[in-house]
């Protein structure tokens, strides 16, 4: 049976070298070698990263919708992308399964993205296997006048978060737009934040 077809491939390898050590067939290689378009690694086209985050941060939150901070973006064009469009669209749906709010924060990132990032604006998370740990702090009697009341009971990284909203919230009095704008982040991860959603 006759059929009219167009093969089209595509490899991170490069197949003439391959052939060369005979690694790849020649006569195939002749066959496939018709148009050869080269797509450069993620790396070396670093405007095209936000524009591809953004599409799958849309294709992977679905009719909910989803941001990236401008944190997110600077931690996001910090990498340099090994594994490619792949990798990239892996990390964007990683981090809308971490904050179900749909704004990705440089915190959703995987941590290799999220340390580059930190160390970019001089920000040592410190390591202790997977876990980030903060720096000394210097040590306060309960009773200390300086100590402050929402670290009193040392409440976990997700309470100190809401708590520290909540204050910022007060402090603006109620105006929600304004105290997203002094945390840095929009309205809906400020109500994720304070458990409104």
């Amino acid at each position: 049976m006759r059929v009219d077809t167009r093969v089209v491939t595509a490899t991170n390898k490069n197949l003439a070298e391959q052939v060369k050590a005979g690694k790849f067939r020649e006569d195939l290689f002749y066959r496939l070698n018709v148009v050869t378009i080269r797509i450069p690694p993620l790396r070396e086209r670093r405007e095209d990263i936000p524009l591809l985050a953004e599409h799958f941060a849309s294709r992977h939150a679905g009719e909910r919708g989803a941001t990236l901070t401008t944190e997110a973006r600077e931690a996001l064009l910090l990498w340099d992308w090994p594994g490619n469009v792949r990798e990239l669209e892996n990390a964007v749906a990683r981090a809308l399964a971490l904050n179900p709010g749909g704004t990705i924060l440089p915190e959703d990132l995987p941590e290799p993205v999220r340390e580059r990032w930190q160390q970019s604006k001089g920000i040592n998370p410190g390591r202790s296997g997977d876990t980030m740990v903060a720096p000394p702090a210097p040590i306060m009697s309960p009773a200390s006048p300086a100590s402050d009341p929402i670290l009193a009971d040392q409440p976990t990284l997700d309470e100190l978060n809401r708590r520290y909203a909540e204050r910022v919230l007060r402090e603006k009095e109620g105006n929600k737009t304004k105290a997203a704008e002094v945390l840095g982040i929009d309205r809906k991860t400020l109500s994720r934040l304070l458990r409104e959603e």
